[in-house]
């Protein structure tokens, strides 16, 4: 099934860390339940059951539109004592980088995700860029030009290997959302912002091996200056 969550369960969300860009996989139970189940959320408001009927409720989505299915789908009320985001690690699949995508798209194969690796300071030059299927992109704050805590992002020079390449980023960055990536954020972090570097590890049935970086406390006030049409 897919649902629309309760106001104060996205908001609970939006606080938490991503799983990775876009979205979160949790485990929780409905409100005044007991079955514990999962769910890909995306974009902290919409939940898809992941279950035997993930793929085709993916293609629901793609279908009918991100904005009309949030607004059609039934309410969905968590317990929200109950919510478990689920660690990378657990939800990781065993795929292997081909060696024609690694070679002609300029992926990684091979090492850690951002999240086991270690932090270090930015630049304060380096420019990364964060993509996305959402205009509204919930985990950039707009009114203090940044980015919210516990959110990933891909270099300026992974993100531009991979338009120049015409590479599918959905795969490249293992999304769950197989939906056409529109927006690209632009962000700029101050020498007091830390981050973890990594490369984006086989999940939802992609081969992944794009570069991510993961921003545990977010970013400075205005480091968040442009937003662009994806590829442009």
């Amino acid at each position: 099934m897919i649902y629309k969550l309760y106001s104060l369960d996205a908001l609970d969300l939006l606080s938490r860390p991503e799983t990775g860009m876009g979205y979160q996989i949790i485990s929780a139970t409905q409100f005044r339940k007991t079955e514990v189940r999962k769910f890909v959320v995306y974009n902290s408001e919409l939940a898809v059951d992941l279950d035997t009927n993930f793929q085709s409720n993916k293609r629901r989505i793609i279908n009918e539109g991100f904005k009309n299915i949030l607004n059609s789908s039934k309410e969905l009320i968590l317990d929200t004592k109950s919510i478990n985001l689920l660690e990378q690690f657990s939800v990781r699949e065993s795929k292997s980088l081909s060696a024609s995508k690694r070679i002609n798209n300029k992926r990684e194969s091979g090492g850690k995700g951002a999240i086991d690796s270690p932090k270090e300071n930015a630049n304060g030059i380096e420019i990364f860029v964060r993509i996305s299927a959402f205009e509204d992109d919930k985990r950039i704050d707009i009114e203090n030009k940044k980015l919210k805590n516990g959110s990933y992002t891909t270099t300026e020079k992974d993100y531009n290997n991979c338009v120049s390449t015409d590479d599918d980023p959905v795969d490249r960055y293992a999304l769950p959302n197989d939906g056409k990536i529109k927006w690209a954020f632009y962000i700029k972090p101050k020498t007091i912002d830390s981050l973890q570097r990594g490369i984006v590890q086989p999940l939802f049935n992609h081969e992944g091996g794009g570069i991510e970086s993961y921003f545990e406390n977010g970013t400075s006030n205005n480091t968040y200056f442009e937003k662009r049409e994806y590829g442009k």
